[in-house]
């Protein structure tokens, strides 16, 4: 039997609730298939077929160790997404590039030394967070009185070695939320609206998750084509992407644009769309020997 693994953290050692649709999923093809914490180091990843590594969700507090996990394994085992695939995406400095080539993402000012961050803001509202951040770490929604605490919280996160992002927060968020789509093996499979997360006047936060209100969404023809045009443009710079989520925000005048291209860790929601778990399964098994 083929045997498959998919990277685990501690905190979440049995993933989300579209784990056993994707595991039940892949039994029908005759792969075996569990979860292994990526920081276990008794795992033996080479009796493996392939990993995944979408469920390392706690990589962002260890990033050089997760790349070093990432790169160690490619020469014993099959990796998707590619080990440079998930360096390229654990930096949200890849916005930069896709902005580059020609994607449509949300505004973004890069602060990356101290010198930078006395008025790096956008007129209204706006979202500082660090670049390497997931799930809502270290992340806030500011006001226009409240450039003080942004600046501090800057400051707090370049002390630490970190780069700073800060977008301006777009209200159409509140009303319309964000739209994800998700792609598997390349193509798009399904997509999930979300909620609006960020809460003014509370500063930063680790984590934002008890925020997400999720559900099934079916994308305008404008959403697909935007997600496509990002995919493609990481593509172009990676190769093939096994699964990818796409994140977009209406600008101002109801353009969408890329709020995340998630090539790393996305949560993928079978459960929204069960069909979809069978769809991912077939895609992963045409990857194994």
């Amino acid at each position: 039997m083929r045997r498959l693994a998919v990277a685990a953290s501690a905190a979440f050692p049995d993933l989300s609730t579209d784990w056993p649709l994707l595991r039940a999923a892949l039994a029908e093809l005759d792969i075996e298939a569990s979860t292994q914490l990526w920081t276990d180091p008794s795992v033996a990843w080479d009796a493996y077929d392939l990993v995944v590594a979408n469920g390392a969700w706690d990589n962002i507090h260890r990033p050089d160790e997760f790349l070093a996990w990432a790169d160690a394994l490619a020469p014993v085992v099959r990796v998707v997404n590619s080990p440079a695939t998930l360096r390229w995406n654990l930096d949200k400095r890849y916005l930069a590039e896709l902005d580059q080539a020609g994607v449509v993402i949300v505004p973004t000012t890069w602060v990356s030394d101290r010198a930078m961050a006395d008025d790096p803001f956008p007129p209204g509202q706006f979202v500082v967070k660090p670049t390497v951040s997931g799930g809502g770490y270290q992340t806030a929604r500011y006001g226009v009185g409240e450039h003080a605490s942004a600046r501090e919280h800057v400051t707090r996160l370049l002390a630490a070695g970190r780069t700073v992002m800060v977008q301006p927060y777009l209200d159409t968020v509140d009303v319309q939320g964000e739209v994800g789509l998700i792609f598997l093996g390349g193509s798009f499979s399904h997509a999930i609206s979300k909620g609006a997360m960020l809460r003014a006047g509370v500063g930063a936060q680790d984590h934002l998750m008890e925020y997400q209100v999720i559900g099934a969404a079916e994308p305008s023809g404008t959403q697909v084509a935007a997600a496509q045009a990002a995919l493609a443009a990481a593509e172009r710079l990676l190769g093939p992407a096994t699964y990818a989520r796409v994140d977009l925000v209406p600008l101002p005048d109801g353009t969408p644009a890329v709020l995340e291209l998630e090539l790393l860790d996305p949560a993928l929601f079978f459960e929204i769309r069960p069909a979809a778990a069978s769809r991912f399964a077939q895609v992963l098994s045409e990857l194994l020997p």
